[in-house]
């Protein structure tokens, strides 16, 4: 099965390596693109992932092969806003989101208050519930999506967060409607795309279309 594997915010390919080891090992060939997602909107990125989806199609794909795609925080908004714009969807198998503030995020709109820091890191611009608002999702795409949300934190931030987060992404704001399944994992925001459960998760999810009870 191939995967591609999408980061989030102010990391590199190399955040994500830990989950492709594992998927390797159980026989997944990993995609793991390296996105300059932090100085700019994430939308904009997209068609760079469009390219490489493009060059695994154009590879060849054995009968009934699919790509999946997984991302980590806002490389899940990545994956939303690919499902929407790609002339590829036919060859996209399932979709996981982890830690993806889909409604937004907290941390963001209050970011966005200090003078001239979504000026110069607008990836984070991008994740205020604003921007996303006025983002077109295609929801109603056929591809099967589940999100994983992490409820731990030990940073400081919590004060700064309304309710269950994961010290830097609330619960509520990981779901949203059309979700095939989604699940909680008691892990922060930095640790839950490198933990083994998640990757047993994941892994569920992309051979099943269904997290582990």
């Amino acid at each position: 099965m191939k995967v591609i594997l999408i980061h989030g915010f102010f990391r590199s390919d190399r955040d994500m390596q830990d989950m492709s080891n594992y998927l390797k090992r159980e026989n997944y060939e990993c995609y793991t693109p390296n996105l300059p997602l932090t100085f700019n909107e994430f939308d904009v990125i997209v068609s760079q992932v469009e390219d490489l989806l493009e060059a695994i199609v154009k590879t060849g794909l054995s009968p009934g092969e699919e790509i999946h795609l997984v991302g980590h925080s806002t490389g899940g908004l990545v994956i939303r806003k690919l499902l929407t714009d790609t002339n590829y969807l036919d060859a996209i198998g399932r979709c996981v989101l982890i830690g993806t503030p889909n409604r937004g995020s907290q941390l963001a709109d209050l970011a966005s208050k200090i003078r001239g820091y979504v000026n110069i890191f607008k990836t984070v611009k991008s994740l205020r519930k604003e921007y996303l608002d006025n983002i077109e999702f295609q929801n109603e795409t056929g591809i099967d999506i589940g999100a994983i949300a992490g409820n731990k934190s030990k940073l400081g931030f919590d004060p700064l967060i309304s309710g269950e987060n994961d010290g830097f992404v609330e619960v509520d704001s990981v779901y949203f409607p059309g979700l095939r399944d989604f699940k909680v994992l008691p892990l922060t925001h930095r640790t839950i795309h490198h933990d083994v459960e998640t990757f047993q998760q994941v892994q569920q999810f992309l051979e099943t279309g269904q997290f582990k009870s």
